[in-house]
């Protein structure tokens, strides 16, 4: 078909991004942390993006436990008498590290909700556009503007492999490619 906003031809499963001004293939959504649009070419560089800010949150959240228990909880919980001289000495050496906790392990919890929001998505071979057009506006009540695409190709295995090789095989490709 044709785009409605651009007058371009319009693939299956592509969408027009208002932000961006242009049509994206297999469109997920519009990007407010890398600003631009995340789609067929792209989603496995997001999605290793959001492993990789969820991976140091964890290492973060981590590693500031154990000051934050030890100088905040241990304080708070069991009262400021019950910290010893020792445990007092390592909280003003820690100093930051203290603080660190908190905003690591909110965002943390945001990053583990986003990266299994994605994983399941691809999972399904949806894109949070269409899930949200052909999934949920139906259980709200807003019928979609068009039939659902066909999704799906053959599997779970088979739809990361979709999203993570998106020009084909890298093995095949690999073995197809030619050395000057």
């Amino acid at each position: 078909g044709m785009c409605k906003t651009c007058d371009a031809p319009k693939p299956s499963r592509a969408h027009h991004c208002s932000v961006c001004g242009r049509c994206v293939l297999r469109m997920d959504h519009h990007c407010p942390f890398t600003n631009c649009c995340i789609g067929l070419y792209n989603e496995r560089f997001f999605l290793l993006w959001v492993f990789l800010v969820w991976a140091g949150c964890v290492y973060g959240a981590y590693m500031s436990w154990d000051p934050f228990y030890v100088c905040l909880v241990g304080g708070f919980v069991n009262g400021v008498d019950s910290v010893t001289p020792r445990d007092l000495e390592r909280c003003t050496d820690m100093g930051k590290e203290v603080f660190i906790f908190l905003p690591t392990a909110t965002l943390l919890g945001f990053m583990t909700i986003l990266f299994g929001w994605h994983l399941m998505l691809i999972s399904q071979d949806w894109t949070t556009l269409e899930f949200f057009r052909f999934r949920l506006a139906p259980l709200i009540g807003q019928p979609a503007d068009r039939p659902a695409p066909e999704t799906g190709r053959g599997g779970i295995v088979a739809n990361f492999r979709g999203v993570l090789f998106p020009h084909g095989n890298p093995t095949a490709a690999a073995s197809t490619r030619h050395t000057l």
